[in-house]
């Protein structure tokens, strides 16, 4: 780029002749020395330049820079970060960013793919043993160079050292240092950061770099980060809490890269792990390329239907659940994600949390912590006939819009800012309410899927921004479960066999990943798992006169291959699955007259062992538990209340009021706990204590219906907050409240 009005003619001895690039801390110039070498010359802003905190944290980048060598980093060549204008120079090394080559040529192909993976975790472990962690290697911050070959001044033995470069320590630190962050700022850029760095901040170390190295890895090789998202702030709530999407990563690659990318730190390999696991692959190929897609999965566009603006629409939407299976059946979380969010804003490579754990979103209202452009909204269910009663619409809430199904449409996406409805997809085939049972849309992978509009029973996958129909997978099917980032459809055919067929697609092409018949009690089978793995509850009892073995099998699957990995025996006795979290199963003893009381069991499903906790109370639960840290929650249906426990220590922590009336499946986020009231508003309750926080005011002053509140039913659906917002759905509508807290 050419020099600009009031660029300097040279800083500390040399010629500047270009620029090559500018950012949010400064500028960097091609500059020459009196000899002839070429040089990247970093100048800090103006505005910086008289600021102590940041002056610190210029002299933190010279002094990293300075201790890393080695073929993958771009040398210190000289450096004043006492200047009037503090600046740096380092080799200059002529290549694209990985940022730019990615846009301007595609993925990379698996020989460079291979090379890239290799050369940057050869330059991490190099910046790791001189204590140092990057905590910002993004594809900005990688140089790739056409040739491999070294450049003036590149460092290592001479010879072929390799196309990458990384660069940019100007948010690196050493790795026992005192953290030069002010409290509450998180340093990185969204989406290639990882959990931790939101979570903690300041307690980050080398594995941060490790979930990156994966992160650009899946970039490099898709040009879609993991954790692709429209803002800083929802890739930040993908980042820690959704399984990352993987699209057409080669097969051989994606354990690798699911190793980087676990959320728990101590479980990612060190880059010298990473070093040898690409070793072990070929040079050549793309091995594991995606399958080709089945015929019988159909990809014609259908004609979209305009959107309609929801201030003028008669359209409405409930959330009415539909009926809840009881015993025996695999129940089903509307919300996937309703889960605890760390909060983040995304400006430059700094994002900023207001207090210890108040979301923002990017471009938000700073003062009041809420994202720009939204307000409190809702939508009244839709009356069905005389009586007034709503319809049977059931809506899911996430982090790309709220997603509703209905007997006469069959996806509507409402817009989580203002509630209007961006696009909908009217059912070919209307279902009269009466009596029709309606799923919760499943929302992963960017994608919605729904029951087909034909009402045939099969699925339909919708892009989740657009609306756009991505593929369609004939019917009838039972019942479909995104789970450890594929589709997993359950065909759930009539027989006395206990033996039915789950098969598994890919969440954007529709390619079939594989399918296994499975023999089961369980009508659902399948549970998510770790990094990139599935569990099935493969128990059966023996029965007179039929010729199904018992089997006491909990079994894990690669959730791409469907390869078997493992498998433990569960618990003895007649115990409910009730959930599966991080890796552990969470048993639940069932008496016939009570529901769940006295013992719950939990499983390490790799190791099978298994401890047993006493649980004081005798519950029918219509939905899994919540497992959040060492507590579990439980929404006791039929008495309307939560019960917690410690699950250290086996013992309970408290249970809310009768006379509160919980109305829905609790969420968590941090240290409160969120469920919905028959009146539609949210309570806020600590999690330590069980105590009351706060209460919002009811979204649905005069609903229209006939009846109390005191006649209502609990609706199950959990609300979900997301960025200093909640989202619920009831048998009134759906809405989207301020959280206080």
């Amino acid at each position: 780029m050419p020099l600009r009005e009031g660029d300097p003619e040279s800083i500390g001895g040399y010629r500047i002749e270009s620029r090559i690039g500018t950012g949010g801390m400064g500028v960097v110039y091609l500059g020459r020395s009196a000899s002839g070498r070429a040089v990247a010359v970093k100048v800090v802003h103006t505005q910086y330049a008289d600021d102590p905190e940041f002056r610190a944290r210029f002299r933190q980048e010279v002094t990293a820079a300075r201790r890393v060598s080695g073929a993958f980093t771009a040398p210190v060549v000289d450096a004043d970060p006492e200047a009037a204008l503090p600046w740096m120079a380092t080799a200059y090394v002529p290549g694209d960013t990985l940022a730019q080559r990615v846009a301007e040529h595609g993925p990379l192909d698996w020989p460079r793919l291979k090379r890239l993976g290799g050369e940057l975790a050869e330059a991490l472990r190099e910046i790791h043993r001189a204590e140092v962690v990057h905590r910002d290697l993004k594809p900005s911050n990688v140089l790739l160079l056409d040739s491999g070959e070294d450049t003036d001044g590149g460092g290592g033995d001479g010879g072929d050292s390799g196309m990458t470069r990384v660069i940019d320590f100007g948010i690196s630190r050493a790795a026992h240092s005192d953290v030069r962050t002010q409290t509450g700022l998180v340093m990185g850029s969204p989406p290639f950061m990882a959990p931790e760095q939101f979570s903690s901040p300041r307690d980050v170390g080398p594995p941060v770099d490790v979930f990156a190295l994966g992160a650009l890895l899946v970039y490099a090789a898709t040009g879609r980060s993991p954790f692709e998202a429209e803002n800083a702030y929802l890739a930040a709530y993908q980042t820690v809490h959704n399984d990352p999407e993987l699209g057409a990563l080669p097969e051989s690659l994606r354990p690798l890269v699911l190793a980087c990318l676990t959320k728990d730190p101590q479980d990612r390999p060190t880059p010298v792990q990473v070093l040898e696991a690409l070793a072990a692959l070929p040079d050549e190929g793309e091995p594991g390329a995606p399958r080709e897609r089945e015929a019988t999965v159909e990809r014609a566009e259908e004609p979209e239907s305009p959107a309609t603006d929801a201030s003028d629409a008669t359209f409405a939407l409930s959330a009415t659940a539909p009926q809840r299976p009881r015993r025996g059946r695999r129940f089903k979380v509307a919300l996937a994600g309703a889960v605890a969010l760390t909060a983040v804003i995304g400006i430059g490579v700094s994002v900023s949390l207001l207090g210890s754990s108040d979301p923002v979103a990017e471009g938000s209202d700073a003062k009041s912590g809420l994202p720009e452009g939204w307000r409190p909204w809702h939508v009244a269910a839709e009356k069905d006939g005389d009586d007034m009663m709503p319809s049977s619409e059931a809506c899911t809430p996430h982090a790309h819009g709220v997603y509703c199904a209905s007997p006469t449409t069959a996806l509507t996406r409402l817009d989580p800012l203002t509630g209007k409805v961006t696009w909908t997809k009217p059912m070919h085939r209307p279902k009269s309410s009466d009596g029709y049972s309606v799923t919760e849309p499943v929302v992963g992978a960017g994608a919605v899927f729904t029951f087909s509009a034909e009402g045939s029973g099969g699925v339909d996958a919708y892009d989740a921004k657009s609306g756009r129909r991505l593929w369609r997978l004939p019917g009838p099917h039972a019942e479909f479960q995104f789970l450890s980032g594929v589709l997993v459809v359950h065909k759930g055919e009539l027989n006395e066999s206990r033996t039915s067929t789950y098969t598994a697609y890919d969440p954007r092409s529709g390619d079939e990943l594989w399918h296994h018949k499975v023999t089961s009690d369980s009508p659902g089978a399948f549970y998510a798992g770790p990094d990139g793995t599935l569990f099935a509850d493969l128990r059966t009892a023996a029965r007179k006169g039929d010729a199904t073995p018992a089997s006491s099998a909990i079994t894990r699957f690669d959730a791409r291959t469907g390869r078997k990995l493992g498998s433990v025996k569960a618990p003895k006795g007649d115990l409910w699955l009730a959930t599966v979290h991080d890796g552990k199963g969470y048993f639940a003893r069932w008496e016939n007259d009570s529901g769940v009381s006295s013992r719950f069991f939990i499983q390490d499903l790799a190791s099978g062992n298994v401890r047993g906790i006493d649980f004081p109370w005798a519950v029918e639960p219509e939905a899994p538990p919540l497992v959040r840290g060492d507590a579990m929650y439980v929404f006791d249906y039929a008495n309307e209340t939560v019960l917690a426990l410690d699950l250290e220590r086996g013992k309970p922590l408290w249970t809310t009021s009768r006379e509160l009336r919980i109305f829905s499946e609790p969420s968590v986020r941090g240290d409160t706990l969120y469920a919905t009231m028959p009146d539609s508003s949210v309570i806020a309750v600590n999690t330590r204590t069980g105590k009351e926080r706060w209460r919002s005011a009811p979204s649905f002053r005069d609903t229209g219906r006939g009846g109390s509140v005191d006649d209502r039913s609990p609706s199950g659906t959990a609300p979900l907050a997301l960025g200093g917002v909640l989202y619920g759905a009831t048998d009134d509508g759906t809405f989207s409240v301020a959280a206080k807290g």
